[in-house]
């Protein structure tokens, strides 16, 4: 479905093991409107997690602020129509959350 190869995948799986290759595929495919090379990407995060230089935790928090960014654009977009206030579904994110998705640690 995203032209990942199946050695792309099995150099994933043995690199960054299976969990954590699960999790970058699920990512890649979440942003495969913004990647033009699914198996490229994942050899190129392969690599990087066999030098030690990825994890998925930044690239889940990532997909997480953008859906947060959507879903209070669209909030603000419907409150701006609506005269009457309230949530109607939608996210609620703990303050400790936000803070930690405002400014990474380095």
């Amino acid at each position: 479905m995203l032209g990942v190869s199946l050695s792309a995948w099995r150099e994933a799986y043995e690199a960054m093991g299976e969990v954590q290759a699960a999790i970058t595929l699920a990512a890649i495919l979440q942003r495969s409107d913004q990647i033009s090379s699914a198996g490229g990407y994942l050899r190129s995060l392969t690599d990087k997690a066999r030098e030690g230089q990825f994890s998925t935790w930044p690239m889940v928090m990532a997909l997480l602020r953008a859906k947060l960014d959507v879903d209070k654009k669209a909030s603000q977009a419907r409150a701006a129509t609506q005269e009457a206030g309230g949530r109607e579904g939608g996210w609620e994110v703990s303050d400790a959350l936000l803070k930690t998705l405002k400014k990474p640690k380095s």
